[in-house]
């Protein structure tokens, strides 16, 4: 799920006179609504007509900080210390930045300098630090939790102390104290919109879907124009939607999330950040065709944030529109900086690759392993994101590209926090063995021998993992009997042979039944080994048990009539 969008909770409880009182009280509400490009106008209108006065620098830059632009919030809270410099908030901004680049040292020493001097009554300092650190990319909500539990002392009637509690103790996973801050800030201020909000994602929290939107919605008829109302319903909707044990109900639930979250949108700016947060919303929910209509749109202003591309090469893909995905995610990475690539960059890149270059018959090998190679970054940087290549593997699988598809399947099959770490192993044994299996034997060399030995070790794994799947036992014979030498084998494959007939048997005459193919191959392939080596009785034994199963079975049958001359002529010799 999205990560709640960053709120930076404002203290309506700060007292200040005259006119800009009642302008500083509307851009700190506009904030709390989310109307960030409002609130900008109001502070920038602030900070020129009262250029002394620190606390308009400070939250304007929280509104760059929140939009992300640290460069812009960094020259607010500069430029905030030196119109005034007795007020310690441009320093706990400039803390904030740190925090945000993840400087978390000088974050604190930053915080230290703006708190060490306060006054006894002095305490919003200490709020917004409390603040910082939950809103961070990197939240930590225990510190938050010091810092407002001081605030708080000193303060006990401003509600945006209780309020951010409640933020701190929900990280923490903590619904109890988080529930009780929320119904104290509600207590202190019967208008704060957003403790009421906030006590329904506590609802959901539990799963109680329906009742959460019931209680969002009356929040909503109640205050229509409060637009965080209704991105949490967009959000309950989502989170709902991924608990669907249909793709109707899934989707259903999905398209609710989307209403209300253009609703939102429609109560907010409806600039380019916040259409930014859309699209990261579109994301979240798999609505690929509005994303990537948003995502269009947004690629035509000038100077857009590099992010489009990337809502441009996700949807394109999703569209099959692989060689536009390709481009889109291409330009991304020329366009944006190396530590704000994200994993999912290189999965989707990696896999229009893939696309692209399995289009062609043959492979377009170079393309294929450039597909490779970013599949490999994103699953490093996430090992998740292995949960995600089964499908693709399997697809190429399907295809009977075989090589391709233990390429892809080596990936997953190498990250054992993979949900299908077992399966993905089984699929590059699969894979790996038909690549070889389905190749001419005078066209088989090294590269042949090297995917026998990976589905052989793949096929380990499963063993080892899930030892009652037979097919493990199985496959791995198979390729042991093509990695021994045809002339005079030494038996590599015959261990394994004999384990997959004990493992069937152990589950009973149905399971036997079913297999009865796969013995009639075994007892044929075991016969073969011992008549190979000279051993002709228990070649005979192998083929008898054969018969039973199949007496027509013509392999038994030549091969039988074959050992009884055999044995015939060497006690002729004797």
């Amino acid at each position: 799920m999205m990560k709640k969008a960053m709120i930076w909770g404002i203290s309506l409880a700060f007292v200040v006179t005259g006119v800009q009182a009642q302008s500083l009280d509307d851009a700190k509400k506009a904030i709390d609504a989310e109307q960030f490009a409002k609130a900008k106008q109001m502070l920038e209108t602030l900070v020129k007509n009262k250029p002394k006065d620190g606390e308009n620098y400070f939250y304007l830059g929280l509104v760059y900080v929140h939009n992300d632009h640290l460069d812009s919030a960094v020259v607010l809270f500069d430029q905030g210390l030196v119109a005034d410099p007795k007020n310690n908030l441009n320093k706990v901004g400039q803390g904030i930045i740190a925090l945000y680049e993840g400087n978390e040292s000088a974050a604190a020493a930053k915080f230290a300098e703006a708190t060490t001097k306060l006054k006894r009554k002095d305490y919003l300092e200490l709020y917004h630090i409390g603040r910082a650190y939950i809103d961070a990319p990197k939240p930590n909500y225990q510190k938050a939790v010091e810092y407002l539990d001081q605030a708080k002392a000193k303060n006990t009637t401003d509600p945006m102390i209780p309020l951010a509690l409640g933020d701190a103790y929900f990280g923490l996973e903590s619904a109890s104290p988080a529930y009780v801050n929320y119904r104290d800030a509600s207590l202190l201020d019967n208008t704060l919109t957003r403790a009421r909000v906030q006590l329904q994602v506590i609802t959901r929290l539990s799963h109680a879907w329906q009742e959460a939107i019931d209680g969002l919605n009356q929040i909503a008829q109640e205050v229509p124009d409060y637009a965080p109302t209704f991105r949490e319903l967009a959000e309950t909707y989502h989170a709902w939607a991924n608990t669907a044990t249909t793709i109707e109900d899934y989707n259903a639930r999905n398209q609710e999330a989307v209403k209300y979250y253009k609703q939102y949108m429609d109560k907010t700016d409806y600039t380019v950040d916040s259409r930014i947060r859309y699209a990261d919303f579109l994301v979240y929910v798999k609505d690929y065709e509005e994303l990537q209509v948003q995502a269009a749109e947004l690629a035509q202003l000038e100077d857009v944030n590099p992010k489009v591309l990337r809502y441009l090469g996700y949807s394109a893909y999703e569209n099959k529109q692989f060689q536009e995905s390709k481009e889109a995610l291409d330009k991304l990475f020329t366009r944006m900086e190396a530590e704000r690539i994200i994993p999912r960059d290189y999965l989707h890149l990696g896999l229009a690759d893939i696309k692209l270059a399995t289009q062609s018959n043959p492979t377009e090998e170079a393309l294929f392993n450039e597909g490779i190679a970013q599949l490999k970054k994103a699953v490093a940087a996430d090992s998740s994101i292995a949960d995600d290549l089964n499908d693709v593997g399997k697809e190429l699988f399907a295809d009977k590209k075989f090589v391709d598809a233990s390429k892809v399947f080596e990936i997953a099959a190498s990250t054992p926090a993979s949900r299908n770490f077992i399966y993905d192993n089984f699929y590059l044994g699969y894979a790996a063995y038909y690549a070889v299996a389905t190749k001419p034997v005078a066209e088989r060399g090294q590269a042949e021998t090297e995917l026998l030995h990976k589905a052989d070790a793949a096929f380990g794994v499963v063993i080892e993992k899930a030892p009652t799947t037979q097919d493990a036992y199985l496959f791995k014979a198979r390729i042991n009997n093509l990695l021994d030498d045809n002339e005079q084998p030494k038996g590599l494959a015959v261990p394994y042979f004999e384990k997959y007939i004990e493992v069937v048997k152990e589950k009973g005459d149905a399971e036997v039944q079913k297999a009865k193919n796969n013995f009639i191959e075994i007892y044929n392939n075991l016969a073969a080994i011992s008549a190979k080596n000279g051993e002709y009785q228990k070649a005979r034994d192998y083929l008898t048990e054969t018969l039973k199963l199949d007496p027509e079975n013509a392999y038994a049958k030549q091969t039988m009539q074959f050992l009884e001359q055999a044995t015939a002529a060497d006690t002729t010799g004797e």
